[in-house]
């Protein structure tokens, strides 16, 4: 699991130019589906189980980084890039990316050195203002750079003490790795429903995955596999209980289906496997609110894996919550009571 993480989080994939890393999973799922495809929006969506039953069940995690896009490249050949989803801009200045142009090339966020500045940069630097150095002449630079480009945060990941990585791309590649270990759990057992595993696209941008490939499906039940914020200095209220290592999250919120997170709370009792509660008093953020409202409705869960520095270059997981959401999610499909 440690080094499939690994892989997909030095991936690109931010959202809108998902290819890569489609590309990645549709190749590690062959082995383990009966079908498997990339659609013209970068979705993944494989196919297990009984693909001739009448009982549907879907498996989301998005497959979408955060990260950038090219707006412009000047005259000294430095790039402006404006944010391509939530990116805490707290955490840019003299960050290291990758431009995703005709070849990948490495750059830095321009930063004011301190000596220079008059205390007007010593802030977050602003949305309309992130010029990023690739130390290369114009000329070179606009062979191989277009505006439209994405461009990704570069961090390499790290095994931290305790089962837990650090890593960028952990929300949500953390939930993609999960599905992908399911399947590789359960394609040899004789499941009596069809499962489809969606690698959903945009997620950080518009949810157009979550809101298009379940529509073309008939579902009976739906899970949501993504991350949520644990505990950490100076985070509060409900969250501050949740722990790294401590099981994965079970969501209660007016737009899931209560029903189902019964289920999986019974499910984790019966089977001995930690996990840890999360209330939502509106919609949740994630694409289980776009599957919840598909077609007619459609009963939906989400299930989360606990994070540290969300939307980061550093996020931290820890495995031991992936590998229980594993085999939350292998006793929901095989139905082992």
């Amino acid at each position: 699991m440690k080094k499939l993480l690994f892989d997909l989080c030095s991936v690109g994939g931010v959202s809108g130019s998902e290819t890569s890393a489609a590309e990645y999973c549709c190749e590690y799922l062959k082995k383990y589906t009966k079908e498997v495809r990339v659609d013209y929006n970068n979705n993944v969506l494989a196919v297990l189980g009984n693909d001739k039953s009448d009982k549907t069940v879907l498996l989301d995690a998005h497959l979408d980084r955060i990260g950038f896009i090219v707006t412009e490249i000047n005259e000294e050949g430095f790039i402006k890039a404006e944010k391509c989803g939530g990116i805490d801009t707290r955490t840019l200045l003299d960050a290291c990316v990758i431009v995703h142009g005709n070849k990948d090339l490495f750059g830095v966020v321009c930063c004011m050195p301190p000596h220079l500045s008059d205390g007007r940069e010593d802030k977050a630097v602003s949305a309309d203002n992130i010029w990023i150095d690739l130390g290369l002449p114009a000329d070179k630079v606009k062979d191989n750079v277009s505006p439209g480009d994405s461009v990704s945060l570069y961090a390499e990941p790290k095994e931290l003490i305790n089962s837990r990585i650090s890593a960028s791309a952990l929300d949500n590649r953390a939930g993609v790795v999960v599905l992908l270990k399911l399947a590789e759990r359960i394609y040899k057992e004789n499941i009596d429903r069809k499962v489809c595993i969606l690698l959903s696209c945009q997620e950080e941008t518009f949810a157009t995955g979550a809101k298009t490939v379940p529509f073309d499906l008939n579902i009976d039940e739906s899970v949501t596999i993504d991350v949520s914020f644990a505990s950490q200095p100076g985070v509060t209220d409900q969250y501050s209980n949740i722990k790294l290592g401590k099981g994965p999250m079970l969501c209660v919120s007016p737009i899931l289906n209560r029903d189902l997170f019964d289920k999986l709370r019974t499910i984790c009792a019966e089977n001995n496997i930690d996990y840890q509660l999360e209330v939502c008093s509106c919609n949740t953020g994630t694409n289980g609110d776009h599957i919840a409202t598909s077609k007619s409705g459609v009963k939906t869960a989400l299930v989360s894996i606990p994070q540290k520095n969300m939307h980061s270059q550093a996020e931290i997981v820890d495995l031991k919550d992936m590998e229980s959401t594993v085999n939350l999610l292998v006793v929901v499909i095989c139905k082992r009571r």
